[in-house]
């Protein structure tokens, strides 16, 4: 038995001097300025092997730490003045992430256990990286690459939240890319920060347009809940935004809330009454159960009482949208799909010869 105890015992102490020596192996490594080719090789096997034997929280802390910062040692293998495609090479969005998050993770660490081992040099790097990444962000927007824009404008922000610019330019690349769902988030980041900062915690953009386009992002994200309340708060700084406000009603229109959508659409139809798209969307409105009615129209046939009745409901549903499809073709004779419609609606009411004027 007390050689079993021995055993596990000693088992425990080498493990422990094991974990010591490739934490020491690590960080000779990881401070020395310049790496040759084998160097990061041995960077990266002694990585193995810590993560093998790692069994503290610290220990753990100290290998997911050079683990993330492996970019950084590959880096130094490039020399003292690094070739900006092979910096973009080595730091992916994908890795920059891990970085970051890392970066962030170990300071929450040290703050909460009060060791600091790493702090100091999170600190630095921060400084130090803090322009390369910017320019990286600015060299993915350039090239038309949105979503690696935006991951970077976002991590580079992550490590610095002072300057939120970087903020702000990942919500703006995340709509260029059409990655709805994160520009939602970072818009939203946007708003809870609020717009009464200074100096590079100033936002370029508006509350008003913020507020607008957290507005879109949630509807169209189908945050319909949501988005009832954005629509509200945007529309109470933007009373004069007509088009925010047909986006309001359109709202209601896709959740099959027709009553809303027609009482919202109508009050905007008396502000612009001239809005040719207005008068569109309110004829077509009335025309909403036009499918249902043809199917029971289709459905009776044999039965000519109930048929007349469901053709009369039908041209007295055209007779409504009728004036509403006039005045949209008259503010804009071009649009085809209001000339087929009201080349339908004359001839639905058996206006043929008013049909066959509409060109």
């Amino acid at each position: 038995m007390r050689k079993i105890v021995l055993g596990i015992s000693l088992l425990v102490a080498t493990t422990a001097f094991a974990q010591k020596d490739e934490l020491k192996t690590l960080k000779k490594l990881y401070d020395k300025e310049q790496l040759s080719a084998e160097d990061f090789a041995k960077y990266k096997e002694t990585l193995v092997k810590l993560e093998s034997v790692a069994t503290t929280e610290d220990d753990k802390v100290s290998s997911n730490y050079y683990k993330a910062m492996s970019p950084l040692a590959e880096m130094a293998t490039l020399g003292a003045q690094p070739n900006p495609m092979m910096i973009q090479k080595i730091f992916t969005p994908e890795a920059f992430t891990g970085m970051v998050n890392t970066m962030r993770s170990t300071l929450d660490y040290e703050t909460k256990t009060g060791k600091k081992v790493f702090t100091d040099d999170i600190n630095k790097n921060i400084t130090s990286m803090k322009p390369i990444f910017t320019q990286m962000a600015l060299t993915y927007n350039n090239a038309k690459k949105y979503k690696e824009a935006s991951r970077v404008f976002y991590n580079t922000y992550k490590l610095d939240k002072k300057d939120v610019m970087n903020l702000e330019n990942a919500a703006i690349t995340a709509l260029q890319a059409s990655e709805f769902v994160d520009a939602e988030k970072y818009y939203r980041e946007i708003k809870t920060i609020g717009f009464k900062g200074t100096g590079l915690g100033k936002f370029q953009s508006k509350e008003a347009e913020v507020l607008k386009t957290i507005a879109a992002l949630s509807s169209t994200n189908n945050n319909n809940e949501q988005a009832k309340i954005d629509f509200k708060e945007a529309l109470a700084l933007n009373t004069e935004d007509i088009q925010l406000e047909i986006d309001h009603a359109n709202l209601y229109y896709k959740l099959k809330d027709i009553e809303t959508y027609k009482k919202l659409i109508t009050e905007v139809i008396a502000k612009d009454p001239n809005n040719a798209q207005l008068q569109y969307n309110v004829g077509f409105l009335a025309l909403a159960d036009d499918e249902k009615l043809v199917d029971e129209i289709n459905a009776n046939l044999k039965n000519p009482k109930k048929y007349d009745e469901l053709m009369a409901k039908r041209k007295a549903m055209f007779n409504t949208a009728l004036p509403y499809f006039e005045r949209a073709h008259q503010l804009d004779a071009t649009n085809e799909d209001t000339k087929n419609v009201l080349r339908l609606t004359y001839e639905t009411l058996g206006l043929k010869d008013k049909a066959a004027m509409v060109k």
